[in-house]
């Protein structure tokens, strides 16, 4: 499962704008920015895609992407489980996906505050990647099965 989270991030960080998310939460980026600037434990990790620092932040394991070319920052990405993911979520992925299980969650902060919420959803032999926002639910990706 962690890889077809990984996958969806992927894919999340392969989108240049991520405008339309919900409101910016500048305060939220700024102390983000903060505690990886003063973390002592920075485990730093380079895909194919993107350069990846993962720190703690307020006991959560936290990721900062940067782009590989000009290693600009993209955004932060907290892992969250089904019950971590807020009402409003999860209510709007089962008025649309009633009948799919909630696997694994995904907040993403992009560089300009915006937060964006993404699921990944489980029904049979289908997998999806969900992008909820303005509180509807819609398929960012179709995911390959474990």
């Amino acid at each position: 499962m962690k890889k077809i989270i990984l996958a969806t991030l992927l894919v999340a960080l392969s989108i240049a704008s991520f405008a339309g998310g919900n409101k910016a939460d500048k305060k939220l980026l700024s102390d983000l920015q903060t505690a990886l600037k003063y973390s002592t434990q920075v485990q730093w990790n380079t895909t194919s895609n993107y350069n990846r620092a993962s720190f703690s932040f307020n006991g959560k394991a936290v990721s900062a992407y940067y782009d590989l070319s000009d290693n600009s920052f993209i955004g932060f990405g907290f892992r969250l489980s089904p019950t971590d993911l807020p009402k409003e979520v999860t209510d709007a992925i089962q008025k649309k996906y009633s009948d799919w299980s909630i696997v694994d969650g995904l907040l993403f902060i992009d560089e300009q505050g915006y937060t964006n919420y993404f699921a990944q959803v489980h029904k049979g032999k289908s997998n999806l990647a969900l992008k909820v926002a303005n509180g509807k639910a819609f398929i960012f990706s179709r995911m390959l099965s474990d």
